[in-house]
C-alpha cells in the first residue's frame, strides 16, 4: 500500500492516522520534488493531481474522504457519514484501477 502526500498537508496526516489506527503497513511517499510521484498521481487522476491518494494493489483512491471511507469498507473501522467510497460525489476525488486509468 501506498500513500502519496505532500509536508503540510492535515488532509495527509488524517490518514495516516486512519492507516496506523487500522495497524496497515503502508509507505508514504512525498510528491513534491519527485516527478515519478507525481507522475503517477497524474496518470490516475489527471490534472491537477491531489494528494492525498491511496494506492492499494491495483486500486488507486483520492480526496481524504473517499480514502477514509474506502479504509472503513476495507478494513474496518468506523466509517464516515455518507455512501460508499465508490457512491460518493465526484467532488469528493476519485477512484480508478492502476491498470487501467482510462476506465476511470
Amino acid at each position: 500500500m501506498t500513500l502519496y502526500d505532500a509536508p503540510g498537508c492535515w488532509k495527509c496526516v488524517e490518514v495516516k492516522r486512519a492507516l496506523d489506527g487500522l495497524g496497515l503497513e503502508y509507505r508514504a511517499v512525498t510528491v513534491r520534488g519527485d516527478p515519478a510521484a507525481r507522475a503517477a498521481l497524474v496518470a490516475a487522476q489527471g490534472e491537477p493531481p491531489q494528494v492525498p491518494m491511496l494506492v492499494d494493489g491495483g486500486l488507486a483512491v483520492w480526496d481524504r474522504r473517499r480514502i477514509l471511507a474506502y479504509l472503513a469498507e476495507t478494513y474496518g473501522g468506523a466509517a464516515p457519514e455518507g455512501a460508499g467510497f465508490r457512491d460518493l460525489p465526484s467532488y469528493m476525488g476519485g477512484v480508478c484501477a492502476v491498470d487501467d486509468p482510462g476506465a476511470c
